[in-house]
């Protein structure tokens, strides 16, 4: 499952950012706070006696609001808050894990086209900050379009001579979410028993689910309930769209997605080691970025997710279409990335 074609050396980090166990300090800000989903995930880690400090940022002043709120919660973080973008390098200065959820919500009809220009500029200004205020942390993105979005964050980071391919993360784990849930509604068992791998990208047309290699492995599906399945994660996203009339995205379940993967991320700070499904450089499957199974460790990525699943016929085929698409909405970030570059 796993390829050793990133492990990145012990200098990538300085000695503060490995959390010894007796030393419990990790600090973690949220980009785009004010939002439905960043508030509903600022809720959630606040519950996360593992996280010291949670700072909240967004241009909006109602993340001041939010910020009050949840502060009156007993235990976890201390909780700081900043709005406007004169306090965006306060915001992120001590961070150990910098997650960016702000973005203009995906609406039917919108090209790649139109969602990354619209996104583009904030991803863009957060990392021009990082690589001048905290080129150490690390940088986990769940603004969409992913596929898009993460090459452009990463060509943005290389230009400011901060780049570090262990420590830049697409997040996706709301794919697997969305497989584990949809096989365990068809089995009728829990879901908390099974592991689905997602692979791919992080867009209908990239994202494959692997129900074939789905643990624990006496839990099966037939070839008709996996390819109904595979459609519905595909198009959960668009669906969750269409249900709320245009106006907004998915944000409960992606929060909760994304509070998963900050608990993993956490954790392996500390010096575990543990696996989260995220979009990564990653060169095994013929493209630049690639989805999947990925072992993290206390300096980011250890191992990226490796070309060895054994796959349905019917998974080999949505794969080859999947990373002809994965390709071209790669280059369509790091094109962008290139006309950005031009106008400094």
């Amino acid at each position: 499952m796993f390829s050793r074609s990133l492990i990145p050396a012990k200098s990538y980090f300085p000695t503060s950012y490995i959390l010894k166990e007796q030393r419990r300090n990790a600090q973690v800000s949220i980009i785009g706070a004010a939002n439905g989903i960043g508030s509903n995930l600022a809720l959630l880690l606040k519950r996360n006696n593992n996280i010291t400090r949670l700072n909240l940022y967004d241009d909006s002043e109602k993340v001041l609001s939010i910020g009050s709120d949840i502060s009156e919660l007993p235990g976890g973080p201390r909780v700081a808050t900043y709005s406007g973008y004169s306090f965006l390098p306060a915001s992120i200065r001590s961070s150990h894990l910098i997650l960016m959820v702000s973005r203009i919500p995906r609406k039917p009809g919108y090209t790649r086209d139109q969602m990354l220009a619209a996104n583009a500029p904030a991803v863009h200004r957060l990392c021009k900050t990082i690589a001048e205020i905290n080129p150490d942390a690390v940088l986990a993105i769940s603004t969409n379009p992913i596929n898009s979005i993460l090459p452009f964050a990463s060509s943005m980071l290389f230009k400011y001579c901060a780049y570090e391919a262990a420590k830049i993360f697409g997040i996706t784990q709301i794919d697997t979410s969305r497989a584990k849930a949809y096989a365990a509604k068809t089995l009728n068992v829990n879901p908390r028993h099974l592991h689905v791998p997602v692979i791919g990208g992080h867009s209908d047309e990239t994202i494959v689910p692997l129900f074939s290699n789905m643990t624990p492995t006496h839990y099966k599906l037939d070839s008709c309930q996996a390819d109904t399945l595979t459609k519905l994660v595909k198009k959960s996203g668009m669906e969750v769209v269409r249900n709320k009339h245009g106006v907004d995205s998915s944000t409960l379940a992606m929060a909760c997605s994304i509070n998963e993967f900050v608990e993993n991320m956490v954790e392996a700070l500390y010096g575990g080691a543990t696996v989260v499904n995220t979009f990564t450089a990653n060169p095994h499957f013929g493209t630049r970025f690639f989805a999947g199974p990925t072992k993290i460790g206390c300096y980011g990525i250890v191992e990226t997710c490796g070309a060895n699943f054994q796959m349905s016929e019917y998974e080999r085929v949505i794969l080859g279409n999947a990373i002809t698409h994965l390709n071209k909405e790669v280059g369509l970030g790091e094109e962008y990335a290139r006309m950005e570059a031009g106008k400094v």
